[in-house]
């Protein structure tokens, strides 16, 4: 593996392609590019910290300047890198999603939603929705590693837990609910969190595409 180094608008151009929990920065770049899948199983972003390759290896030395810019990097893109394929949470009764399906179907088609242009507060209004209509669905898919970061922590019970699993997190309260959630990622980010949620509650594939409509920018 060779580790290079991006300036900040391409790190946040490649971010910003991102389609999934679980995609590193090699398999962002081949499927723009391309390419075939690689053979080599990645854990972490290409162009992070600089690791030994192996044991006998010698670290590449890091500037300070480029210490920084990887830590953004580890906070942004590579916490999101999981395992796939782990099992869901434990299904709810379809009434349940229903109920939740109808709530965030209704949050969608609401004035203020539509008129509203900032995607942080859209972000928050549709995490308050889920958390209302079934609190401990919500509490149970929030705690889940396909939503959590590896190395950050993205929801929490309190702003100081958020605040220390990394620089400018920009934590918020959900609003009429006790967890908090940082907010210092783009559109597109935001909208990769609420997939994980609303997949772990198990909402159907057609609502998680109409939300997506309001986050990600084609």
């Amino acid at each position: 593996m060779k580790i290079i180094e991006v300036d900040e608008e391409l790190y946040q151009f490649i971010a910003s392609q991102t389609q999934s929990i679980g995609e590193s920065a090699s398999d962002i770049l081949r499927r723009l590019l391309n390419l075939s899948s690689s053979s080599v199983s990645t854990t972490a972003l290409d162009f992070s910290a600089a690791e030994t390759e192996s044991n006998s290896q010698q670290a590449t030395p890091v500037s300070k300047e480029s210490a920084v810019k990887t830590e953004s990097v580890s906070e942004n893109v590579s916490d999101h890198i999981v395992e796939p394929h782990k099992p869901l949470s434990k299904k709810q009764p379809e009434q349940a999603i229903q109920k939740l399906t109808e709530k965030v179907q209704q949050v969608l088609a609401s004035p203020s939603f539509q008129e509203e242009t900032k995607a942080v507060v859209r972000f928050l209004t549709i995490l308050t929705a889920l958390y209302r209509t079934n609190p401990e669905s919500f509490s149970v898919a929030i705690e889940r590693e396909q939503v959590q970061g590896r190395t950050r922590v993205y929801f929490a019970r309190d702003e100081a837990t958020l605040l220390a699993s990394g620089n400018h997190t920009r934590p918020k309260q959900i609003p009429d609910t006790p967890y908090w959630v940082i907010t210092n990622n783009n559109s597109d980010r935001k909208m990769i969190m609420l997939d994980g949620v609303m997949r772990e509650m198990h909402l159907p594939e057609s609502l998680i595409d109409e939300v997506r409509a309001y986050f990600v920018t084609n």
